[in-house]
């Protein structure tokens, strides 16, 4: 299982194994979120679903 972090809205979201997410991260406290869970693809394909919603295309 691979989780996408979000720690703050100025940082890109990374993506970490469970077990590297309960080395660096408390899920009791509120200082991250978790953006999504899945497989390793299933979390670059989320990022990539996000990213291209949150930036409009620049025309030429």
């Amino acid at each position: 299982m691979y989780y996408v972090i979000l720690d703050s809205e100025k940082f890109p979201p990374s993506i970490l194994h469970e077990d590297q997410y309960f080395q660096w991260y408390n899920p009791m406290k509120n200082d991250h979120r978790v953006e999504f869970r899945g497989t390793m693809n299933q979390c670059y394909s989320y990022i990539a679903r996000r990213d291209r919603r949150r930036s409009p295309l620049k025309p030429h």
